[in-house]
């Protein structure tokens, strides 16, 4: 072997990071490969260290390191930093979302032989790919027309081409783990993005990733939240950013969403559609016009739709109808547990509102999210809450025909399991707060925890200083404003960060951790 495939490269560059044997189990965790693979490789890996005088140590049970002078070290880091004669590997997974990616970004037909010249494949190995890939597109509403002399086009409509791009980046497919990742302080990253001269699909696939500006489309998002009077879910603030990037760069090329008539003008009736208008606006500056109508709607029906952590303060006003369906909610659940003061639980009614209201849109307006959003593995301990959240969700499909997914049925559930906790909580025999702001931030906290949880158990206030593991293990639970050391944090279970001022997103926090009681 005179070159290292790329795979090789990367598990070298963890061998040398590290100060310690990796196992193969390891590296394949933190390469997203196989054990069986990392094994693979390290046998080729082996013998090309070994044409360098470098042995690869393998201790049996615990793992593998690099055994070399500092000087070889440091030769081979600067060869790996320089070389870029690698031979790439790519999975079967990854090959086939960059198949499909390329397909949904293309402008134009795409013959065979082009895909075999940019993949570097077989040509019965892409027509395979092609099979799997068209039953996915099929799936979601998108067809796959193909004709001699022509190529490959993908056909449907521009609403769900976008739903498709935001899914497989998301990672939302049957081809395993995404291509790519999404977080708040990089955006929108592609895994493979440094290899992009080793192969002709990822290069192309890193131009057009390249174009989905997602930094700058969260800040819209926090425009829309600070505009609306309420917060998204941190999930949804990501995915809404892919999409309006993903929007921005599509109406750029000149690929615009249609809507019917009826719908554009509910849109338009809404007082969201100023904010929908203005966000439009600050996307498309850098178009010589304005954007269409339906791409302000686009971006109206998107907020309207997104799973959120707050209602907005006009939720029930979209539709009178919505608020019927909230007190019919609210008098079974009261029937169910036989409280007739749980009618007044203010914090249930708003958390039915916050996931119904916006499932019954989304299915109103045909838009899909990731299914990732809520999943959650609930308690054998929920049995009663499961089937009334059933029950409840029989009566929302009579009332509006939308069957609610498992995932919100799962949600409904937390919220009956929540209002049970605060209806007979167990009560916790102390509550450590730990508050290094002071004495007055630690008295608010304390005076806030009370006010929402008034039998959450004795509340004590204890100094960072003074804090030891003993203290935390005998604690039923740790409420803390500010992350603990490691060495205090061995068992995380019981401990729970939250803002001094005790934010929504911090009570469901406590309130999930009593519900495992």
């Amino acid at each position: 072997m005179t070159v290292l495939t790329t795979r090789q490269r990367d598990i070298l560059h963890l061998l040398l990071e590290s100060n310690k044997l990796l196992g193969s189990s390891e590296l394949a965790a933190q390469l997203q490969l196989t054990s069986r693979q990392v094994n693979y490789d390290l046998k080729g890996l082996r013998v090309w260290l070994a044409r360098q005088d470098i042995i690869l140590n393998a201790v049996p049970g615990v793992g593998v390191e690099l055994i070399c002078s500092s000087e070889k070290q440091q030769i081979l880091e600067q060869e790996l930093s320089q070389s870029h004669h690698y031979q790439l590997v790519l999975t079967i997974e990854q090959r086939r979302q960059m198949i499909a990616l390329t397909l949904l970004v293309a402008g134009e037909p795409i013959i065979l032989y082009q895909l075999q010249q940019w993949a570097q494949l077989s040509r019965s190995t892409i027509l395979k790919d092609l099979v799997v890939i068209e039953e996915w597109f099929e799936f979601i509403g998108l067809s796959l027309d193909r004709r001699p002399n022509f190529g490959f086009e993908l056909v449907g409509h521009e609403q769900v081409k976008r739903q498709a791009i935001a899914t497989l980046l998301w990672g939302q497919t049957p081809f395993g783990e995404p291509i790519t990742k999404l977080n708040y302080v990089s955006g929108l990253t592609f895994d493979l993005g440094a290899d992009a001269e080793l192969l002709p699909i990822i290069k192309g696939v890193k131009d057009a990733i390249d174009k989905w500006d997602t930094r700058r489309a969260l800040v819209h998002v926090a425009y829309a939240e600070a505009q609306m009077g309420g917060r998204f879910t941190d999930d949804a603030v990501r995915y809404l950013a892919l999409v309006f990037a993903i929007q921005t760069e599509r109406v750029q090329s000149g690929n615009f969403v249609s809507f019917d008539a009826d719908i554009l003008a509910w849109l338009q009736s809404l007082d969201l559609w100023s904010l929908a208008a203005t966000i439009a606006r600050h996307l498309g500056r850098l178009l010589d016009r304005n954007w269409p109508t339906a791409e302000i709607a686009y971006i109206a029906m998107h907020v309207l739709t997104a799973p959120r952590n707050e209602r907005w303060p006009d939720d029930l006003e979209i539709d009178q109808a919505f608020s019927e369906l909230i007190d019919e909610l609210m008098a079974n659940i009261v029937n169910a547990y036989g409280k007739a003061h749980l009618v007044h639980d203010m914090t249930l009614r708003d958390g039915l509102v916050i996931h119904i209201i916006p499932a019954c849109l989304r299915h109103r307006l045909k838009i899909r999210i990731p299914n990732g959003f809520s999943d959650i593995e609930l308690s054998e301990k929920y049995l009663f809450e499961r089937e009334l959240a059933r029950d409840l969700a029989k009566i929302i499909e009579e009332k509006t025909a939308v069957t609610l997914p498992e995932s919100e049925i799962n949600n409904i559930t937390l919220l009956l399991r929540a209002a049970y906790i605060r209806e007979y909580p167990r009560r916790i025999q102390e509550v450590i707060v730990v508050c290094p702001s002071g004495m007055a931030t630690a008295q608010l906290l304390v005076a806030r925890i009370n006010a929402r949880f008034p039998r959450i158990g004795t509340l004590r206030v204890v100094s960072l200083r003074d804090l030891t593991p003993a203290i935390i293990n005998a604690a039923g639970m740790v409420i803390t404003t500010v992350p603990l050391p490691d060495n205090l944090q061995k068992d995380k279970t019981n401990i729970i960060q939250v803002h001094p001022l005790l934010l929504p997103e911090d009570i469901e926090k406590i309130t999930a951790r009593l519900a495992l009681e």
